[in-house]
């Protein structure tokens, strides 16, 4: 059975509170499912003292915990940084018809064609008719456009980017959860939309094409309702997420789009 300083302790690792901070109730609810997989029951050990959670997990040697006006508490352990707020993203950068965005951006077994007679972007096997080729999309031209993203940073933003790209095993999603602890996976988002256009100006160029206003659409605002809730998600409690009450036709809206992919 683990005591409570080491659950605490253990958690914060398990969410790599060992480099930037985590919101409270994103700790708190990984603490219940290691508690209940060791033996202690954090809600009674909680409810048996006079203190809050946060106050019981501030007095584990080693953690930090940062409060904030009108927030979730931060908590890390020594030497944790706070996440950084991402830069709201502009009107209007970052935005691609589907199809567009996946034949550009996405790795695929079997490449890309565009069907000037349908206007559609889609895998070669499933081509009707007369089909352009598209450039193909590499893991390494996915890394390299990365890189030339991080040369673009700070200094000391740098190398965490560069390390998640040349040390890991799945250097992409280590990449963007690196950004979004940083702070930068905005910068790079609006970075990529950028390059990912010249791309496809490029490509219809050569094929004697004219980019249609179709391929390329704005995107949401960090004001939407859709992007406030993704990012309010963390700081939800598992019970609180099971409270959500979410309209049968976004589930069916998302399984067809699952379907789709």
């Amino acid at each position: 059975m683990r005591d409570w300083n080491t659950l605490t302790a253990d958690a914060l690792r398990d969410l790599r509170a060992d480099e930037v901070m985590v919101p409270g109730a994103k700790l708190r609810q990984r603490m219940v499912k290691l508690g209940s997989e060791n033996g202690l029951d954090v809600a009674e050990h909680v409810k048996g003292s006079v203190d809050s959670f946060s106050e019981l997990v501030a007095r584990v040697e080693g953690v930090v915990v940062r409060k904030r006006p009108g927030s979730d508490v931060l908590v890390g352990l020594r030497g944790a940084q706070a996440p950084r707020r991402e830069p709201p993203l502009e009107a209007g950068v970052g935005g691609f018809r589907k199809d567009v965005y996946e034949a550009f951006t996405r790795l695929s077994a079997v490449p890309f064609v565009y069907m000037p007679g349908s206007d559609r972007f889609v895998p070669e096997n499933l081509a009707q008719g007369s089909a352009i080729p598209t450039e193909g999309v590499t893991l390494e031209g996915l890394i390299d456009s990365r890189r030339r993203f991080v040369e673009e940073l700070p200094s000391n933003d740098r190398q965490p980017l560069l390390d998640a790209l040349s040390g890991s095993a799945n250097p992409l999603s280590e990449f963007h959860r690196r950004a979004v602890n940083l702070g930068v996976f905005g910068r790079w988002t609006e970075w990529q939309a950028r390059a990912t256009e010249s791309r496809v100006r490029d490509w219809a160029r050569k094929n004697d094409l004219e980019p249609r206003d179709a391929w390329f659409r704005s995107a949401r605002t960090v004001g939407s309702p859709q992007r406030a809730l993704a990012r309010l998600v963390p700081y939800l409690t598992a019970d609180e997420i099971r409270d959500l009450r979410i309209p049968f036709r976004a589930i069916e809206a998302l399984l067809s789009d699952l379907e789709e992919r």
